[in-house]
């Protein structure tokens, strides 16, 4: 014989922790979000101003089932339950042995039946490898109730079904691509993947409140209360659950997170996130990588990319799942008409939800658009408009100057910057691209940015043209009015100086010329939308190398040069 009771405080509640969790440990449960800490830390967080109702059905006077509900009454008289945790638990289930979780099911939906006269139960986050939506479509079929199913795919790696060696294998592409990124950001500093201890997580939440400063963020994660429940979560100390929390660090700097929700032999990403300033190093992808080698090393069986059809997920899956949400509700008329309604906000919800470049076009342009509204300046707007007219039509025209390499000699000081003395500079972002492009930068005795150095790539900044530089030259950008004694200070190491001046500059090619600077190569480039054409006039590459008697070695690069446009 059956029968229920209701728990409305966490106090009731926490009499019943060790049946709760005792059910779970026999039936090996491996989603987080329906153990006990889990469902307390929100409930006195996030839920304290839901009306949560548990209902525990007992068989005898033991607690055989436990129902986490949160009740509205909506237009009157109208009793909608869905699960607790929504918008934060990805998956949710009834609490009940394998064996009583039919008929507990079965007798409470009867219960609800007598007690309510009218009701909507609209469950999310059941996943189909489990049993309980084929339960509940079942009754619902029997008993003729009018419902509607949703489903949403779930990828996850199972590293049980794949050897470790097969995996890297697989997506050997990737993995070279990234560490090829790896590699550039060492090169430049010390770069770390280690775990956050829960006193530090203020870090975390500063990042990810940087990554989504020009974006539309609607998950609310860095929330007071959300912030929180995230700290709290990471203190409870549980034989099945556990927060793991990971930085990826760059001297000493966050450039990366990721934090986890492992339940015995899952490893669920709850999120991720990485400094907007480092995306050209791809720290995102790193982080990830590092996260999944870990959760492998660390004995889950599964690493769980979460419900939904982002492309990222399907890269790396090797099953998939499906995540249910089930709705049903009486017969009466007012309430068929509300689920009906529920029906179509989630069917439109999920064919935008589910086209990516929509989702990207709200979260990232929209996004990108409101914070230039509100932070943008009189210029920025300038600036704007001048970018968006040349993304459809622009003539491009500049010369390439070159200065020999003579005994020069200056009594100006120029430090090399390095990365290190950047990261906490306001244009950090500008910096952080010009490393990996390459470029070595230069200061000033007035600790000015003086110009910037490359000795292997001549680089175009507004056009994107790029050419392979000869052997002894360096490419140089400035823009102050130092440029004599910069030329002065790369001669000195017996390098020529290769800089570019556009056909509108009239002063700065007087300038340059006065330098002893020759031209050497006009670049005209017309551009109408994504349609791009480079003429290379006057290509005096071939004779200027010839008058410097440059090795004949260096003249196959002449030969290639349209390769590097």
């Amino acid at each position: 014989m059956l029968s229920y009771r209701l728990v409305t405080t966490i106090e009731e509640l926490e009499s019943y922790k060790s049946t709760w969790s005792e059910i779970l440990e026999r039936e090996k449960n491996d989603n987080p979000f329906v153990e006990f800490e889990w469902v307390s830390t929100w409930w006195t967080t996030l839920g304290v101003n839901d009306n949560v109702e548990i209902y525990i059905v007992e068989h005898k006077g033991m607690a055989v089932a436990f129902f986490p509900f949160v009740r509205c009454v909506r237009f009157g008289d109208i009793h909608h339950f869905v699960f607790l945790g929504q918008g934060f638990a990805t998956y949710m289930e009834v609490i009940a042995e394998k064996q009583w979780k039919e008929p507990t099911i079965e007798y409470l939906l009867k219960e609800f039946s007598r007690k309510y006269k009218r009701f909507i139960i609209a469950l999310h986050g059941l996943l189909e490898s489990k049993n309980t939506s084929q339960i509940l479509e079942k009754y619902a079929i029997e008993h003729q109730v009018p419902h509607s199913i949703f489903r949403t795919v779930t990828p996850y790696i199972d590293f049980q079904s794949i050897k470790l060696e097969d995996f890297l294998q697989k997506h050997r592409k990737k993995f070279k691509k990234i560490q090829r990124r790896e590699k550039k950001l060492k090169a430049l500093g010390q770069v770390t993947f280690q775990e956050v201890q829960c006193e530090r997580l203020s870090g975390m939440f500063d990042l990810f409140a940087r990554r989504w400063q020009k974006k539309i963020d609607k998950s609310g994660f860095t929330e007071q209360q959300t912030r929180r429940f995230f700290e709290r979560l990471a203190r409870e100390k549980s034989k099945a659950l556990r927060v793991e929390v990971d930085s990826l660090q760059f001297e000493g700097d966050w450039i990366g997170f990721t934090i986890d929700i492992c339940c015995r032999d899952r490893n669920f990403c709850q999120a991720m996130g990485h400094e907007p300033d480092f995306n050209i190093f791809g720290p995102g992808r790193l982080i990830e990588r590092e996260n999944m080698l870990k959760a492998h090393a660390s004995n889950y069986r599964f690493y769980d990319l979460g419900s939904g059809y982002e492309p990222y997920k399907f890269e790396w899956y090797t099953h998939v799942d499906f995540t249910r949400k089930f709705m049903m509700s009486t017969k009466g008329k007012r309430e068929r008409t509300l689920r009906l309604m529920m029906v179509l906000f989630d069917r439109l919800k999920g064919q935008l939800t589910n086209n990516h470049q929509l989702v990207k076009l709200k979260r990232d342009r929209f996004g990108e658009l409101r914070h230039f509204l509100k932070s943008a300046h009189p210029k920025d707007w300038f600036h704007s408009l001048k970018k968006g007219i040349n993304r459809m039509i622009a003539v491009h025209i500049f010369d390439i100057y070159v200065a020999e390499n003579g005994q020069g000699q200056t009594t100006s000081s120029f430090n090399e910057v390095f990365i290190q003395d950047v990261m906490a500079c306001k244009g950090r972002a500008n910096f952080v691209s010009n490393y990996h492009k390459g470029y070595r930068i230069f200061r000033n005795s007035k600790n000015e940015m003086a110009y910037l150095r490359h000795d292997q790539i001549f680089y175009e900044e507004v056009t994107g043209f790029t050419h392979k530089l000869p052997s002894n030259i360096s490419y140089i950008k400035e823009n102050n009015h130092q440029l004599s004694d910069i030329v002065a200070k790369v001669q000195e190491e017996g390098r020529a100086v290769c800089t570019s001046v556009y056909w509108y500059e009239g002063k700065r090619r007087r300038e340059i010329v006065q330098l002893g600077f020759q031209r050497v190569e006009r670049i005209k480039i017309i551009q109408l939308f994504k349609w791009k054409k480079v003429y290379r006039q006057e290509n005096n590459w071939l004779k200027y190398l010839q008058s410097q008697g440059q090795n004949f070695e260096h003249l196959w690069q002449l030969a290639l040069l349209p390769l590097f446009v």
